[in-house]
Protein backbone atom coordinates (compact mmCIF):
# COMPACT_ATOMS: atom_id res chain seq x y z
CA UNK A 1 0.00 0.00 0.00
CA UNK A 2 2.85 2.52 0.40
CA UNK A 3 6.60 2.46 0.22
CA UNK A 4 8.68 2.47 3.02
CA UNK A 5 11.36 5.28 3.52
CA UNK A 6 14.05 4.10 5.48
CA UNK A 7 17.01 4.26 2.81
CA UNK A 8 15.68 1.74 0.36
CA UNK A 9 19.03 1.58 -1.33
CA UNK A 10 21.02 0.32 1.78
CA UNK A 11 18.60 -1.81 3.50
CA UNK A 12 17.45 -3.58 -0.22
CA UNK A 13 21.04 -4.46 -1.12
CA UNK A 14 22.27 -4.81 2.64
CA UNK A 15 19.15 -7.35 3.22
CA UNK A 16 19.54 -9.52 -0.05
CA UNK A 17 22.68 -10.10 0.83
CA UNK A 18 21.86 -11.42 4.72
CA UNK A 19 18.55 -12.61 4.85
CA UNK A 20 17.33 -14.40 7.11
CA UNK A 21 19.56 -14.34 10.29
CA UNK A 22 17.25 -15.86 12.41
CA UNK A 23 13.89 -16.98 11.18
CA UNK A 24 11.78 -17.30 7.88
CA UNK A 25 8.93 -18.52 7.49
CA UNK A 26 9.29 -20.84 4.36
CA UNK A 27 11.92 -21.05 1.40
CA UNK A 28 9.84 -20.65 -2.03
CA UNK A 29 10.78 -23.51 -4.77
CA UNK A 30 12.98 -22.98 -7.01
CA UNK A 31 11.68 -22.26 -11.05
CA UNK A 32 13.06 -26.33 -11.62
CA UNK A 33 10.68 -26.86 -9.05
CA UNK A 34 7.96 -25.28 -10.15
CA UNK A 35 8.13 -26.44 -13.30
CA UNK A 36 8.05 -30.19 -12.53
CA UNK A 37 4.88 -29.37 -10.49
CA UNK A 38 3.50 -27.51 -12.98
CA UNK A 39 4.06 -30.36 -15.99
CA UNK A 40 2.87 -32.86 -13.66
CA UNK A 41 -0.42 -30.83 -12.99
CA UNK A 42 -0.99 -30.83 -16.57
CA UNK A 43 -0.17 -34.30 -17.53
CA UNK A 44 -2.50 -35.51 -15.09
CA UNK A 45 -5.24 -33.01 -16.30
CA UNK A 46 -5.41 -31.18 -13.43
CA UNK A 47 -4.89 -27.10 -13.07
CA UNK A 48 -2.25 -25.86 -11.09
CA UNK A 49 -4.18 -24.61 -7.96
CA UNK A 50 -4.28 -21.01 -7.21
CA UNK A 51 -1.85 -19.46 -4.59
CA UNK A 52 -4.03 -17.44 -2.14
CA UNK A 53 -2.87 -14.76 -0.69
CA UNK A 54 -3.48 -14.26 3.37
CA UNK A 55 -3.44 -11.13 5.37
CA UNK A 56 -1.28 -12.95 7.96
CA UNK A 57 1.53 -14.77 9.02
CA UNK A 58 1.70 -16.69 12.15
CA UNK A 59 3.89 -18.80 13.50
CA UNK A 60 4.26 -20.76 17.56
CA UNK A 61 7.67 -20.95 18.70
CA UNK A 62 9.16 -23.29 21.78
CA UNK A 63 12.76 -23.04 22.69
CA UNK A 64 14.90 -24.65 26.18
CA UNK A 65 17.65 -22.70 26.73
CA UNK A 66 20.30 -23.40 29.58
CA UNK A 67 21.94 -20.85 31.22
CA UNK A 68 25.00 -20.47 33.00
CA UNK A 69 25.91 -17.26 35.80
CA UNK A 70 28.80 -15.92 36.89
CA UNK A 71 27.79 -16.52 40.94
CA UNK A 72 25.06 -18.87 40.72
CA UNK A 73 24.57 -22.61 39.54
CA UNK A 74 23.29 -23.19 35.65
CA UNK A 75 19.91 -22.47 35.08
CA UNK A 76 17.08 -24.41 32.73
CA UNK A 77 13.84 -22.52 31.35
CA UNK A 78 11.12 -22.92 28.43
CA UNK A 79 10.03 -19.96 26.65
CA UNK A 80 6.61 -20.93 24.26
CA UNK A 81 5.70 -17.89 21.79
CA UNK A 82 3.39 -17.44 19.29
CA UNK A 83 4.22 -14.49 16.88
CA UNK A 84 1.45 -13.05 14.56
CA UNK A 85 1.21 -9.93 11.77
CA UNK A 86 -1.55 -9.19 10.15
CA UNK A 87 -1.89 -6.49 7.30
CA UNK A 88 -4.97 -5.85 4.99
CA UNK A 89 -6.51 -3.09 2.88
CA UNK A 90 -9.61 -2.25 3.84
CA UNK A 91 -10.84 0.13 0.92
CA UNK A 92 -8.57 1.48 -1.70
CA UNK A 93 -7.70 4.53 0.18
CA UNK A 94 -7.58 2.57 4.05
CA UNK A 95 -5.93 -0.18 5.47
CA UNK A 96 -4.90 -1.59 8.80
CA UNK A 97 -1.97 -3.52 10.22
CA UNK A 98 -0.93 -5.39 13.03
CA UNK A 99 1.81 -7.29 14.79
CA UNK A 100 2.48 -8.92 17.55
CA UNK A 101 3.42 -11.04 19.83
CA UNK A 102 3.21 -12.95 23.31
CA UNK A 103 6.06 -15.14 25.41
CA UNK A 104 5.24 -17.36 28.02
CA UNK A 105 8.39 -17.94 30.19
CA UNK A 106 8.61 -20.99 32.50
CA UNK A 107 11.00 -22.57 35.00
CA UNK A 108 12.73 -26.44 34.12
CA UNK A 109 14.89 -26.08 36.91
CA UNK A 110 15.07 -25.09 40.74
CA UNK A 111 17.42 -22.04 39.73
CA UNK A 112 15.39 -20.82 37.05
CA UNK A 113 13.01 -17.69 37.06
CA UNK A 114 9.52 -18.36 38.26
CA UNK A 115 6.98 -18.08 35.38
CA UNK A 116 5.86 -15.16 33.81
CA UNK A 117 4.23 -13.57 30.28
CA UNK A 118 5.50 -10.74 28.51
CA UNK A 119 3.42 -9.41 25.06
CA UNK A 120 5.01 -6.94 22.83
CA UNK A 121 3.32 -4.68 20.27
CA UNK A 122 5.38 -3.84 17.52
CA UNK A 123 2.85 -2.75 15.13
CA UNK A 124 -0.90 -1.73 15.45
CA UNK A 125 -2.05 1.38 12.92
CA UNK A 126 -3.75 2.62 10.48
CA UNK A 127 -2.81 3.79 7.16
CA UNK A 128 -4.68 6.30 4.94
CA UNK A 129 -3.19 6.53 1.20
CA UNK A 130 -3.89 10.07 0.66
CA UNK A 131 -2.61 9.68 -2.90
CA UNK A 132 -0.72 7.17 -4.65
CA UNK A 133 2.40 9.03 -3.50
CA UNK A 134 1.26 9.99 -0.12
CA UNK A 135 -0.02 8.25 2.92
CA UNK A 136 -0.20 8.70 6.74
CA UNK A 137 -0.11 6.07 9.57
CA UNK A 138 -1.88 6.55 12.78
CA UNK A 139 -1.21 4.19 15.89
CA UNK A 140 2.06 2.30 17.04
CA UNK A 141 4.58 1.75 14.45
CA UNK A 142 7.93 0.90 14.37
CA UNK A 143 9.89 3.52 13.54
CA UNK A 144 13.11 1.55 12.31
CA UNK A 145 16.38 3.92 10.70
CA UNK A 146 19.79 3.28 9.80
CA UNK A 147 22.35 1.43 7.40
CA UNK A 148 24.29 -0.11 9.54
CA UNK A 149 24.27 -3.59 11.42
CA UNK A 150 25.85 -3.84 14.62
CA UNK A 151 25.22 -0.28 15.89
CA UNK A 152 22.75 2.48 15.29
CA UNK A 153 23.08 5.76 16.35
CA UNK A 154 20.56 7.13 14.11
CA UNK A 155 17.86 4.78 14.57
CA UNK A 156 16.68 7.36 17.33
CA UNK A 157 13.31 5.19 18.92
CA UNK A 158 15.57 1.84 19.56
CA UNK A 159 16.21 3.42 23.40
CA UNK A 160 13.89 1.43 25.54
CA UNK A 161 11.99 -0.86 22.73
CA UNK A 162 13.92 -4.06 23.16
CA UNK A 163 13.51 -6.35 26.40
CA UNK A 164 16.63 -7.85 27.54
CA UNK A 165 15.28 -11.61 27.02
CA UNK A 166 15.06 -10.76 22.60
CA UNK A 167 17.74 -12.69 20.63
CA UNK A 168 20.85 -10.55 20.48
CA UNK A 169 21.67 -11.01 16.84
CA UNK A 170 20.68 -7.70 14.64
CA UNK A 171 17.91 -9.00 12.94
CA UNK A 172 15.86 -10.04 15.77
CA UNK A 173 16.38 -6.69 17.79
CA UNK A 174 15.22 -4.50 15.04
CA UNK A 175 12.05 -6.54 14.61
CA UNK A 176 10.92 -7.53 17.66
CA UNK A 177 11.07 -4.78 19.54
CA UNK A 178 7.85 -2.29 21.21
CA UNK A 179 6.35 -0.08 18.67
CA UNK A 180 5.87 4.03 19.26
CA UNK A 181 2.17 5.94 19.32
CA UNK A 182 3.22 8.11 16.37
CA UNK A 183 1.30 9.57 13.54
CA UNK A 184 3.50 9.50 10.62
CA UNK A 185 3.19 10.86 7.16
CA UNK A 186 5.08 9.88 3.67
CA UNK A 187 5.55 11.28 0.39
CA UNK A 188 7.76 9.87 -2.55
CA UNK A 189 9.29 10.36 -5.77
CA UNK A 190 10.90 8.97 -8.28
CA UNK A 191 14.16 9.72 -6.83
CA UNK A 192 13.43 9.80 -3.20
CA UNK A 193 11.27 10.40 -0.23
CA UNK A 194 10.14 11.99 2.67
CA UNK A 195 9.07 11.38 5.96
CA UNK A 196 7.46 13.50 8.96
CA UNK A 197 6.88 11.59 12.18
CA UNK A 198 5.66 12.85 15.86
CA UNK A 199 5.34 10.77 18.91
CA UNK A 200 3.78 12.42 21.91
CA UNK A 201 3.70 12.22 25.56
CA UNK A 202 0.85 10.05 26.87
CA UNK A 203 2.65 9.17 30.18
CA UNK A 204 4.76 11.22 33.04
CA UNK A 205 8.10 11.66 31.35
CA UNK A 206 10.67 9.54 30.99
CA UNK A 207 13.78 9.44 29.41
CA UNK A 208 13.77 7.38 26.37
CA UNK A 209 15.60 4.59 27.48
CA UNK A 210 15.43 5.03 31.21
CA UNK A 211 16.17 1.30 32.17
CA UNK A 212 13.33 2.12 35.63
CA UNK A 213 10.00 3.12 33.39
CA UNK A 214 6.80 2.00 34.75
CA UNK A 215 5.12 0.67 32.01
CA UNK A 216 5.78 -0.14 27.98
CA UNK A 217 4.14 3.56 27.29
CA UNK A 218 6.34 5.06 29.48
CA UNK A 219 9.30 3.24 27.85
CA UNK A 220 7.98 4.31 24.22
CA UNK A 221 5.71 7.65 24.67
CA UNK A 222 7.84 9.05 27.75
CA UNK A 223 8.56 12.31 25.95
CA UNK A 224 7.43 14.21 23.11
CA UNK A 225 9.26 13.22 20.03
CA UNK A 226 9.54 14.24 16.71
CA UNK A 227 11.55 13.10 13.13
CA UNK A 228 12.16 14.25 9.82
CA UNK A 229 13.68 11.99 7.58
CA UNK A 230 14.83 12.84 3.66
CA UNK A 231 16.14 10.70 1.40
CA UNK A 232 17.29 11.75 -2.49
CA UNK A 233 19.26 9.34 -5.11
CA UNK A 234 22.08 10.53 -5.95
CA UNK A 235 22.77 7.89 -8.98
CA UNK A 236 22.44 4.48 -9.24
CA UNK A 237 23.64 2.99 -6.31
CA UNK A 238 23.66 5.75 -3.99
CA UNK A 239 20.65 7.31 -2.07
CA UNK A 240 21.88 8.56 1.20
CA UNK A 241 19.56 9.80 4.18
CA UNK A 242 19.21 13.08 6.56
CA UNK A 243 17.48 12.72 9.70
CA UNK A 244 16.45 15.54 12.02
CA UNK A 245 15.31 14.25 15.61
CA UNK A 246 14.21 16.03 18.15
CA UNK A 247 13.32 14.90 22.04
CA UNK A 248 11.46 16.87 24.62
CA UNK A 249 14.07 18.75 27.28
CA UNK A 250 16.71 17.69 24.40
CA UNK A 251 18.66 19.06 21.82
CA UNK A 252 17.75 18.11 17.87
CA UNK A 253 20.04 15.83 16.70
CA UNK A 254 20.96 15.30 12.93
CA UNK A 255 22.05 11.80 11.30
CA UNK A 256 23.16 11.01 8.09
CA UNK A 257 23.19 7.74 6.45
CA UNK A 258 24.42 6.48 2.96
CA UNK A 259 25.54 3.19 1.69
CA UNK A 260 27.37 2.44 -1.48
CA UNK A 261 27.63 -0.78 -4.31
CA UNK A 262 30.97 -0.83 -5.61
CA UNK A 263 30.32 -4.28 -6.96
CA UNK A 264 27.81 -6.87 -7.09
CA UNK A 265 29.48 -8.74 -3.89
CA UNK A 266 30.61 -5.99 -1.91
CA UNK A 267 28.00 -3.15 0.13
CA UNK A 268 29.81 -0.07 1.89
CA UNK A 269 27.68 2.00 4.50
CA UNK A 270 28.31 4.62 6.76
CA UNK A 271 25.73 5.69 9.61
CA UNK A 272 26.40 9.14 11.65
CA UNK A 273 24.80 10.97 14.53
CA UNK A 274 25.56 13.74 16.09
CA UNK A 275 24.01 16.74 18.39
CA UNK A 276 24.35 18.45 21.89
CA UNK A 277 23.97 15.87 24.72
CA UNK A 278 25.09 14.52 27.75
CA UNK A 279 27.50 11.81 28.31
CA UNK A 280 25.81 8.43 29.34
CA UNK A 281 27.21 8.32 32.61
CA UNK A 282 26.39 11.94 32.85
CA UNK A 283 22.85 11.39 32.25
CA UNK A 284 22.37 8.66 34.13
CA UNK A 285 24.51 10.18 37.56
CA UNK A 286 22.76 13.47 36.73
CA UNK A 287 25.88 15.64 36.08
CA UNK A 288 25.13 18.34 33.25
CA UNK A 289 28.24 17.43 30.89
CA UNK A 290 26.16 18.63 28.00
CA UNK A 291 28.74 19.01 24.33
CA UNK A 292 28.52 18.25 20.74
CA UNK A 293 28.74 14.83 20.56
CA UNK A 294 29.04 12.51 17.52
CA UNK A 295 28.11 8.24 17.28
CA UNK A 296 29.17 6.92 14.14
CA UNK A 297 29.47 3.38 12.52
CA UNK A 298 31.02 2.63 9.11
CA UNK A 299 31.47 -0.95 7.50
CA UNK A 300 31.31 -3.04 4.65
CA UNK A 301 29.41 -6.61 3.72
CA UNK A 302 31.08 -8.79 0.96
CA UNK A 303 29.14 -11.68 -0.28
CA UNK A 304 30.98 -14.84 -1.71
CA UNK A 305 30.17 -16.72 -4.29
CA UNK A 306 28.79 -19.51 -2.08
CA UNK A 307 26.77 -17.23 -0.74
CA UNK A 308 28.44 -16.90 2.64
CA UNK A 309 28.49 -12.85 3.52
CA UNK A 310 30.89 -11.51 6.19
CA UNK A 311 30.42 -8.23 7.83
CA UNK A 312 33.39 -5.68 9.21
CA UNK A 313 32.23 -2.45 11.47
CA UNK A 314 34.08 0.21 12.87
CA UNK A 315 31.64 2.17 16.21
CA UNK A 316 32.60 5.20 17.81
CA UNK A 317 29.99 7.19 20.53
CA UNK A 318 31.03 10.17 21.52
CA UNK A 319 28.47 9.88 24.75
CA UNK A 320 30.25 7.17 25.78
CA UNK A 321 32.94 6.94 28.10
CA UNK A 322 36.96 5.28 28.44
CA UNK A 323 37.57 2.36 30.39
CA UNK A 324 39.10 3.95 32.72
CA UNK A 325 36.39 6.27 33.71
CA UNK A 326 33.65 3.50 33.86
CA UNK A 327 36.53 1.50 36.30
CA UNK A 328 36.33 4.99 38.66
CA UNK A 329 32.78 5.30 38.36
CA UNK A 330 32.71 1.56 39.63
CA UNK A 331 34.69 2.09 42.51
CA UNK A 332 33.58 5.19 43.83
CA UNK A 333 29.76 4.91 43.08
CA UNK A 334 28.47 1.48 42.52
CA UNK A 335 24.72 2.82 42.67
CA UNK A 336 25.49 4.95 39.88
CA UNK A 337 27.50 2.74 37.52
CA UNK A 338 25.02 0.57 37.85
CA UNK A 339 22.17 2.77 36.63
CA UNK A 340 25.11 3.97 33.55
CA UNK A 341 25.59 0.52 32.49
CA UNK A 342 21.59 -0.56 32.40
CA UNK A 343 20.68 2.95 30.64
CA UNK A 344 23.09 1.56 28.11
CA UNK A 345 21.52 -1.83 27.47
CA UNK A 346 18.17 -0.24 27.84
CA UNK A 347 19.24 2.49 25.18
CA UNK A 348 21.03 0.08 23.27
CA UNK A 349 23.91 2.75 23.24
CA UNK A 350 27.80 1.70 22.69
CA UNK A 351 28.85 2.36 26.54
CA UNK A 352 32.22 3.09 25.19
CA UNK A 353 33.88 5.24 22.75
CA UNK A 354 35.09 2.60 20.42
CA UNK A 355 33.83 -0.98 19.68
CA UNK A 356 33.40 -2.97 16.69
CA UNK A 357 31.42 -5.43 15.15
CA UNK A 358 31.96 -8.47 12.70
CA UNK A 359 29.44 -11.13 11.67
CA UNK A 360 29.24 -13.79 9.05
CA UNK A 361 26.27 -15.42 7.67
CA UNK A 362 26.23 -18.93 5.30
CA UNK A 363 23.27 -19.41 3.78
CA UNK A 364 22.66 -22.95 2.84
CA UNK A 365 25.94 -23.91 4.50
CA UNK A 366 27.04 -27.16 2.81
CA UNK A 367 23.29 -28.04 1.86
CA UNK A 368 20.26 -26.76 0.88
CA UNK A 369 18.23 -25.23 3.94
CA UNK A 370 21.07 -24.96 6.15
CA UNK A 371 22.12 -21.54 7.57
CA UNK A 372 24.73 -20.83 9.38
CA UNK A 373 25.21 -17.16 11.70
CA UNK A 374 27.78 -16.01 13.78
CA UNK A 375 28.60 -12.52 15.19
CA UNK A 376 30.90 -10.60 17.70
CA UNK A 377 30.80 -7.44 19.47
CA UNK A 378 33.77 -5.99 20.98
CA UNK A 379 33.69 -3.24 23.21
CA UNK A 380 36.83 -0.95 24.07
CA UNK A 381 38.54 -2.35 26.95
CA UNK A 382 37.69 -6.32 26.32
CA UNK A 383 33.91 -6.73 26.71
CA UNK A 384 32.47 -8.97 24.09
CA UNK A 385 29.67 -10.45 23.33
CA UNK A 386 29.63 -13.62 21.33
CA UNK A 387 26.70 -15.49 19.25
CA UNK A 388 26.01 -18.50 16.92
CA UNK A 389 23.77 -20.17 15.02
CA UNK A 390 22.60 -22.75 13.16
CA UNK A 391 19.72 -23.18 11.73
CA UNK A 392 17.19 -26.03 9.27
CA UNK A 393 14.62 -25.54 7.53
CA UNK A 394 11.94 -27.06 6.82
CA UNK A 395 8.48 -26.72 4.71
CA UNK A 396 6.55 -25.45 7.55
CA UNK A 397 9.18 -25.63 10.80
CA UNK A 398 12.75 -24.67 11.52
CA UNK A 399 14.38 -26.26 13.86
CA UNK A 400 17.87 -23.85 15.33
CA UNK A 401 20.42 -24.34 18.18
CA UNK A 402 21.75 -21.18 19.51
CA UNK A 403 24.93 -20.66 21.45
CA UNK A 404 25.26 -17.09 23.22
CA UNK A 405 28.48 -15.52 25.28
CA UNK A 406 29.64 -12.36 27.54
CA UNK A 407 33.06 -11.43 28.66
CA UNK A 408 35.02 -8.88 30.10
CA UNK A 409 36.11 -6.53 33.03
CA UNK A 410 33.23 -6.64 35.83
CA UNK A 411 32.41 -2.61 34.49
CA UNK A 412 31.56 -3.59 31.25
CA UNK A 413 28.20 -3.94 29.95
CA UNK A 414 28.82 -7.57 29.38
CA UNK A 415 30.83 -8.48 32.10
CA UNK A 416 28.54 -7.26 34.66
CA UNK A 417 25.89 -9.56 32.81
CA UNK A 418 24.98 -12.41 35.15
CA UNK A 419 24.18 -14.78 32.72
CA UNK A 420 28.11 -15.42 31.37
CA UNK A 421 26.73 -18.23 28.75
CA UNK A 422 23.89 -20.16 26.99
CA UNK A 423 22.78 -22.50 24.91
CA UNK A 424 19.39 -22.87 23.10
CA UNK A 425 17.51 -25.79 20.98
CA UNK A 426 14.08 -24.28 19.83
CA UNK A 427 11.43 -24.87 17.04
CA UNK A 428 9.38 -22.71 15.32
CA UNK A 429 6.38 -23.89 13.52
CA UNK A 430 4.50 -21.60 10.36
CA UNK A 431 1.08 -20.86 8.87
Amino acid sequence: MRRTLTGALAFGALAGALTPFAARAEEPMSDTDSAALSLADAEAGKPAEPVVARPWKFFVQDAVRESGYRDQPSSLRNQASVDLTWQKALTPELGAKFSGRFDSFDPLSSAAASHRGETTVREAYATWSVSPVSSVDAGRVDERQGAAFGYNPSDYFRAGAVDLDVSPDPESRRTNRLGTMAVRAQRVWASGSAQLLYSPRLTGYSAPGNPYASSDWQRTNGANRGLLVLSQRVSATVQPQLLVYEEEKQAPQIGFNVSVVPTSSIVAYAEWSGGRRASLIGRATGQDDRAFRASSAVGASWTTPLDLTFIAEAQTNGAGSTPAQWRSLQASNMAGWGTAVQASVSAQELPTRYGAFFMANWRNAGMRRLDMSAFVQVDQGGGRQVWGEVRRHFDRFDVALQVQKQSGPSWDRYGAMRESRSVQLLAQFFR
